[in-house]
């Protein structure tokens, strides 16, 4: 079991002016006063550990796997649940089931998968094979070769052209500079467009039993397929199979994959050139941070009550969703996983504020909900948000890929390279 942690507050400055100063610059901070019996919860969903508290419960890869199979289970048991009987109460307990679902779906594919491809969830080069071989054929997903291919890619050259990410986020018409109003229509169009999901998933079925090497994972795939096939014929549940573990792994999962990828980088800063020196890489990333300081003590009456409330709601309601269906498990702090790929991952949070307190201008944050992640990622607006202040974007009219005239200004792919998606 891993040890206890406490993280050393730094030396220099009285407690007064600390405290003042971590409020002001970590909403994390703010929550100090909250009772002791919340502080674990909200370290799970802000991502961040008090300064100088104490680590009560130790992660490991393990339970990080078994966590997203028992969210699994018990999405589909609610989804069973509201089926039968059908009732008014059924819809939106199947939403909720379907969310419960995929994000589980999600937590063994984007962190125990993940975490294979780095040969960091087991000791053995070949268990991690197998991990990731399983829950890939599983998902339908890119078997375990191919996807470590490209995942390494992704860290030899992110954000570039050779990004496979890069390329997939272009295809949906993502681009940086879009207005809110812009980027809203530009959302909830490739959020809720057939095509979008269609293609997804023909891709990744295709993945499975097209061109597929080693022979043994084509074997793998053919023999889900047909004991998929078999259950569905003998039990007859073809109805469940479909709205319980299709419609999940499908639309849910790739509406969350979508809306996750737009916000893992700040995809456009330098203009997806190949090559770039550290300090503009760690840029590209950053700390997912979910939450907002506490409402200021001097509110009373009413407003108090209000804001409270308000609070409240946000952080049971908007943070958690977001924790749990999107930004599930150790991906809030990616940038500490691009810093430190060998890292103790399963306790990224502690890991991270250790090491940003050792390196600080290796890491940057941005602190709120998955829109204000979207509007820094996608510098909506030109947002800017948790760079330092001497950092200037590449204008997107000079980036490579409308340099080489992959896409058009306005994000339009070229026919060519159309062909190649």
């Amino acid at each position: 079991m891993p040890e206890q942690r406490t993280l050393t507050p730094p030396a220099g400055e009285t407690d007064t002016e600390r405290a003042e100063r971590l409020i002001a610059g970590e909403p994390r901070e703010s929550m100090r006063a909250l009772p002791a019996f919340v502080q674990p919860y909200l370290t799970w969903i802000t991502g961040v550990p008090l300064k100088g508290g104490r680590q009560l419960i130790p992660w490991s890869p393990a339970k990080a796997g078994l966590l997203g199979t028992v969210q699994i289970a018990l999405g589909i048991a609610l989804g069973a649940f509201a089926l039968h009987p059908f009732t008014p109460w059924s819809a939106p307990l199947l939403v909720l089931g379907w969310l419960l679902t995929s994000g589980g779906m999600r937590r063994l594919d984007v962190v125990v998968v993940h975490q294979t491809l780095h040969r960091m969830f087991t000791k053995k080069a070949w268990s991690n094979r197998l991990v990731g071989e399983l829950i890939t054929t599983v998902f339908w997903r890119s078997p375990y070769d191919d996807n470590r291919k490209e995942h390494l890619l992704h860290h030899a050259y992110p954000c570039s052209m050779k990004d496979g990410d890069t390329r997939y986020l272009l295809s949906t018409g993502m681009r940086p500079g879009m207005s809110r109003s812009q980027f809203r229509r530009y959302l909830w169009a490739a959020l809720f467009s057939p095509r979008h999901h269609a293609r997804f998933l023909a891709n990744r079925v295709t993945s499975n039993f097209v061109g597929v090497r080693p022979r043994y994972r084509l074997c793998m795939s053919l023999s889900y397929l047909a004991a998929t096939a078999a259950f569905i014929a003998l039990t007859g549940w073809w109805a469940e199979w479909l709205l319980l573990w299709l419609v999940p792994a499908s639309v849910f999962f790739q509406g969350c994959t979508f809306l996750y990828t737009m916000t893992e980088h700040r995809w456009w800063l330098f203009g997806n050139q190949d090559r770039l020196p550290r300090d503009q890489r760690d840029l590209l990333t950053f700390g997912r941070f979910c939450g907002e300081a506490v409402p200021d003590r001097s509110l009373t009456g009413v407003r108090k009550a209000s804001a409270w409330g308000r609070w409240t709601f946000r952080m049971l309601v908007v943070h958690s969703s977001y924790r749990m269906f999107v930004l599930v498990g150790d991906t809030v702090q990616h940038d500490l996983h691009h810093v430190m790929p060998a890292c103790d991952w399963a306790n990224s949070p502690w890991i991270r504020a250790d090491d940003q307190d050792n390196r600080p201008e290796r890491y940057t944050e941005v602190w709120g909900s998955l829109a204000d992640h979207l509007q820094a990622a996608g510098q909506v607006g030109d947002d800017l948000t948790g760079l330092p202040a001497d950092v200037a974007p590449t204008p997107w009219a000079q980036s490579v890929p409308v340099a080489t005239g992959y896409v058009a200004p306005d994000g339009r792919i070229a026919k060519d390279a159309k062909e190649q998606l």
